[in-house]
């Protein structure tokens, strides 16, 4: 990850299973080539959601979340959310399985389509949602 990212202990592992399980087996099957980098846009971050001000504090103020804006491959491509999620086929593709995949394992993803705060990357996070905390949110 570059550059690298501050995280509690929780996220480390969820992290780990994305990119082995998820984003490296896209990689290969939508784009031809292996992972070599994923592009952080934001970590630990002291501030409420969206940047708004006044409001509830974001969870990257608790260090539970990651903003991933690109991915870099072996072969010196890199894929970009904001360029990618509506732009070449096999980009969209590798995107569209990335974010998927990522809402089997974290409980927040939010990506594009979620609103307009999240138009260039993905945010992924292991917030607690509902009554007792199981709830995912992915859009």
């Amino acid at each position: 990850m570059k550059p690298a990212a501050l995280l509690r202990c929780p996220m480390i592992p969820q992290i780990e299973r994305w990119v082995e399980t998820v984003v490296e087996p896209a990689a290969r099957r939508y784009l031809g080539t292996p992972l070599a980098e994923i592009k952080v846009a934001a970590s630990y971050a002291c501030r409420p959601i969206n940047h708004q001000s006044g409001g509830k504090l974001s969870e990257h103020g608790h260090a539970n979340a990651l903003d991933v804006s690109g991915f870099v491959l072996a072969d010196g491509r890199t894929v970009t959310v904001k360029a990618g999620w509506n732009g070449d086929p096999r980009e969209r593709a590798f995107l569209m399985a990335v974010h998927k995949g990522a809402c089997e394992g974290f409980t927040t993803v939010l990506g594009p389509n979620a609103d307009r705060f999240h138009h260039d990357h993905f945010h992924l996070d292991l917030a607690r949602h509902g009554r007792d905390g199981l709830m995912r949110i992915c859009k």
